[in-house]
């Protein structure tokens, strides 16, 4: 069963981890420790459901692997600093689920406040953008080697 989520901020070594992500690099100073004081962080045993329909999260692998499907087709394998969710940020409506593939610690952010911040910050949208169309790619069966 998933851990209570907890509180990031104060966390240093976790928001030391989010503030280095390749996807809130970009963000000032401001709109990260926005972010921060959102973000919760919990842990999965391996065989565990993380997110499936429904779930407004968005989730920053921070330590493990989870497997990310589509239509039962497996789109991708997360492990520390990958993300998962940017459909539901983009607003695709494409659902998705994500597994724990081992135990797995990851932070949760409201999607909706990643959206937000793709909005005004044009680096995260095109990363997410970017991350969405391979996956897309993946799951229809045209997996690049």
């Amino acid at each position: 069963m998933a851990s209570a989520p907890r509180e990031v901020l104060g966390d240093l070594a976790t928001t030391a981890f989010v503030e280095s992500s390749l996807l809130f690099r970009s963000l000032d100073p401001e709109a990260r420790h926005d972010l921060l004081q959102l973000a919760q962080q919990a842990t999965w045993a391996a065989g565990e459901a993380i997110s499936g329909e429904g779930d407004e999260g968005f989730y920053l692998v921070l330590d493990g692997r989870a497997v990310a499907t589509a239509g039962g087709v497996e789109v991708a394998q997360l492990e520390r600093g990958a993300f998962f969710g940017e459909g539901r940020v983009l607003g695709t409506g494409r659902s998705a689920a994500l597994v724990a593939g081992t135990d797995v610690s990851a932070v949760i952010f409201p999607a909706p406040v990643v959206a937000a911040l793709g909005a005004r910050f044009p680096k995260v949208r095109k990363l997410l953008e970017a991350v969405h169309a391979a996956r897309e790619k993946d799951a229809s069966g045209q997996r690049v080697p």
